[in-house]
C-alpha cells in the first residue's frame, strides 16, 4: 500500500500545484487522512478512498481551470492509442470496447514497454509508481498515466478516461482492437449462428483479426457497463 499511497501523493501535488497552493505538503497530508478515515467509514480499502478522494479533486481542479483559462490555454492532445504494463491486460480489453486503440502482451518487460509506446507513439499505461520515476515518463517524454492496482479494470478505465478527458467512441474489437467495419449479412452467413441469422440483419468484422461481432446480448451487456461506469463517474 506504501506504494500506492506514495502515488497519490504525486497526483494530489501536481492537482494542488494547478490550483496554486502555496502550502501542498499540508494540503496533501489533509487528503491522505481524509482518505484514511473514508476508507473506514464507508467500507472501502484505503485504494478505493484514495482514487475516490482524487476524482473528486481532479473535477473540482477542471472546474477552477476551465473558468480561469480558455481550451487553448490549456491545451489538448488526441490521444491515437495506449499500449499497457503486463498487469493491465484487462484494463486494455475495456480501452478498446470503449473504442480505443490499445496494445498488450504479456509479461513484457518496463523497458520493451518504453520502447513500443514510443515506437508507437502511445501513451503508456502502467501500475508501477516505481516506473513512473523513470526521466522519460516523469518528464513526459514519452506519456504516459499511473493507474492503481487496487482497482478493477472498469474502474481503472474510468480513471485514465477522467485524467486525459476522453469520452466513449464506437468500440474497437475487444480481442485485438483492431476497427470494426460494417459487412453485408450475405458474405458472412456460414458464420452466423443460425438463430441469431433469422432476427438480425447488421454484423461488423475487426479488419485485424478477422473476428465478427453483432450487437447480440453479449454486446449490449458490455455498453450498458460503459454507460453505467460513466455516469458513476459522474455523479462523483
Amino acid at each position: 500500500m506504501g506504494r500506492i499511497r506514495e502515488a497519490y501523493e504525486t497526483k494530489f501535488r501536481v492537482l494542488l500545484r494547478q490550483l496554486g497552493a502555496r502550502r501542498s505538503d499540508d494540503g496533501i497530508g489533509w487528503l491522505l487522512n481524509k482518505a484514511q478515515g473514508g476508507a473506514k467509514g464507508q467500507s472501502l480499502s484505503e485504494g478505493q478512498s484514495l482514487e475516490q478522494i482524487y476524482r473528486r479533486l481532479s473535477g473540482q481542479v477542471q472546474v477552477y481551470l476551465d473558468r480561469h483559462f480558455s481550451e487553448s490555454d490549456a491545451g489538448s492532445s488526441i490521444v491515437h492509442c495506449f499500449i499497457c504494463d503486463a498487469g493491465l491486460g484487462g484494463l486494455a480489453r475495456w480501452l478498446r470496447a470503449a473504442g480505443y486503440e490499445a496494445h498488450w502482451t504479456e509479461g513484457i518487460t518496463d523497458d520493451d514497454l518504453i520502447k513500443e509506446a514510443t515506437r508507437l507513439s502511445c501513451v503508456l499505461l502502467t501500475t508501477d509508481s516505481i516506473m513512473m520515476q523513470r526521466r522519460v515518463l516523469r518528464d513526459g517524454i514519452v506519456p504516459s498515466v499511473w493507474v492503481s492496482p487496487s482497482l478493477k479494470a472498469r474502474e481503472q478505465l474510468t480513471h485514465v478516461l477522467m485524467e486525459l478527458k476522453l469520452p466513449i467512441r464506437e468500440p474497437r474489437c475487444m480481442a485485438c482492437g483492431g476497427e470494426l467495419l460494417a459487412v453485408e449479412k450475405e458474405s458472412v452467413a456460414d458464420r452466423i449462428p443460425p438463430r441469431t441469422l433469422l432476427w438480425l440483419d447488421e454484423y461488423f468484422q475487426c479488419v485485424k483479426c478477422g473476428k465478427l461481432f453483432w450487437h447480440g446480448t453479449h454486446w449490449e451487456k458490455i455498453q450498458k457497463q460503459l454507460s453505467r461506469q460513466c455516469a458513476v463517474e459522474k455523479e462523483r
